[in-house]
């Protein structure tokens, strides 16, 4: 694309949009070229609509001069998903970030692209509600960016994933046109499901700026309790146990033994981790009679004793000890970053019971080798959290850490799991694609996108792998 191009762009751009709602400095711009993974891609123009009718004016300029454009919410993606990487508009949604509506006698909630999950988990706490799918980088994340990833997180075992929750949206294709699909009804089976179409396809189908979900009644009681294990198999046996007595957890956890002691040296907790155990595992029941989730978290802590290789076991007293406890949990990745080395991550999900055997196989593939390897997640629902650490600048462990990426896909594929569970494709697994999937699957795929983007215009370079690979 030529600066001429860009130029003209912006100018047209500016007759329409506020200063502050276009940013062409270098300074500006670079706090919009980066997510969670820390790659970098500069754009050529950021814009920060405030309406959907300024997203679609954006847009069909954009579609008419050929112009690539990259929607972003709060750049806390995993997978590079809301990366410019080639360049062009970055398409903020930040400042579209109102609570329109929470409809109490519905339990739904209609809400823009830009609000962040904890100001909307804030806002209905007034209300006796709560919107389950809510992930750890809760702080920051955008419900958009939510709906773009289907996120999940701890609760997943329990309440599902974004997609559960999403009744309607309203969305831009990248023409500019508006679309409204789905709507306020809890059925709807008018026509092809586009709402569960969207809902995980990383922003390549269109810009989605209103969101219709429906909410919970929130839980009045929970109870949270901690396992340490001296062995990988018996937390799954631990996980089959819990669910084998009819108990529904709302969430379950793991953490294999480097993220334990990265946690406990990040922490500097004055309670001490169990620092020689092979797995950490978190257990939480909730519900809305103390006496039933009291009952429930006895009967857990009671099968966590009964484990061979059980170390320790424990219900937490109050809610101020069992937000200590999951906090370890959500500072694992935090801990890792702050080794200051460079990492690889994956985020693939098997079946429940072949997590802890997938870390026991990751363990295994990484003897001998010189990266270190932590594995963290959600032991209720077989998602695991994979980071391989390597030396800055070192190519030998890079080359090493990359080998061993390709192993583990491999392995979660030949367990009959998945390459991603809730963090995406984006461009950091896109060309592993074929692991998982056939030729004409993904030529299928390809198809949706163009019907939906002609010009490869929206969110380019992401899910699909290179041609030449």
């Amino acid at each position: 694309m030529g600066d001429g191009k860009i130029k003209e762009f912006i100018g047209e751009m500016q007759s329409f949009l506020k200063e502050e709602q276009v940013i062409t400095d270098r300074e500006g711009m670079s706090h919009f070229c980066y997510d969670a993974t820390e790659i970098r891609f500069m754009p050529n123009v950021v814009l920060l609509p405030y309406t959907a009718e300024e997203v679609s004016c954006i847009m069909k300029i954009a579609y008419e001069m050929d112009l690539p454009i990259t929607p972003q919410g709060g750049r806390t993606g995993l997978s590079g998903g809301a990366l410019p990487v080639k360049g062009g508009i970055v398409l903020s949604l930040l400042k579209m970030n109102r609570i329109l509506e929470i409809d109490r006698k519905n339990l739904q909630i209609v809400v823009e692209p830009g609000v962040i999950a904890a100001d909307l988990q804030e806002a209905l706490k007034g209300h006796n509600l709560f919107f389950p799918p809510d992930p750890s980088s809760t702080v920051e994340s955008t419900l958009g960016g939510n709906v773009a990833e289907n996120a999940g997180y701890t609760r997943a075992v329990k309440y599902g994933v974004t997609r559960d929750y999403v009744l309607g949206l309203e969305a831009v294709l990248p023409d500019g046109e508006i679309i409204n699909v789905g709507g306020r009804t809890v059925k709807n089976v008018t026509g092809y499901d586009l709402v569960s179409l969207l809902v995980g396809s990383e922003g390549t189908l269109a810009v989605v700026t209103k969101i219709i979900c429906k909410v919970l009644p929130k839980p009045a009681f929970r109870r949270t309790c901690i396992s340490y294990l001296d062995d990988l198999g018996s937390a799954a046996d631990l996980v089959v146990a819990i669910f084998e007595g009819g108990i529904l957890p709302s969430a379950i956890e793991c953490m294999d033994n480097t993220s334990i002691n990265c946690v406990a040296d990040y922490l500097a907790r004055t309670e001490s981790l169990r620092r020689e155990a092979a797995v950490l595992v978190l257990i939480e029941v909730d519900g809305t009679h103390q006496g039933a989730v009291d009952a429930e978290a006895q009967r857990i802590l009671d099968l966590c004793n009964g484990m061979a290789g059980m170390i320790e076991s424990r219900l937490a007293e109050n809610d101020d000890q069992a937000e200590q406890l999951w906090r370890i949990r959500r500072e694992t990745l935090p801990a890792l970053k702050a080794k200051g080395k460079d990492h690889l991550e994956a985020d693939v999900v098997v079946p429940r019971y072949r997590l802890p055997f997938l870390m026991k196989a990751i363990k295994s593939a990484e003897t001998g080798k010189t990266v270190k390897v932590a594995t963290f997640g959600h032991a209720g629902d077989g998602n695991l959290h994979v980071t391989i650490q390597y030396r800055k600048r070192n190519f030998a462990e890079l080359e090493e850490a990359n080998e061993l990426l390709g192993e583990i896909y491999r392995k979660a594929v030949d367990m009959d799991g998945k390459l991603t569970g809730e963090h995406g494709v984006g461009i950091t697994a896109k060309e592993y694609m074929k692991i998982q999937m056939t030729p004409g699957e993904i030529a299928l795929m390809k198809r949706i996108k163009q019907a939906f983007d002609p010009k490869g215009l929206l969110n380019p370079e992401k899910i699909f792998p290179d041609e030449n690979e």
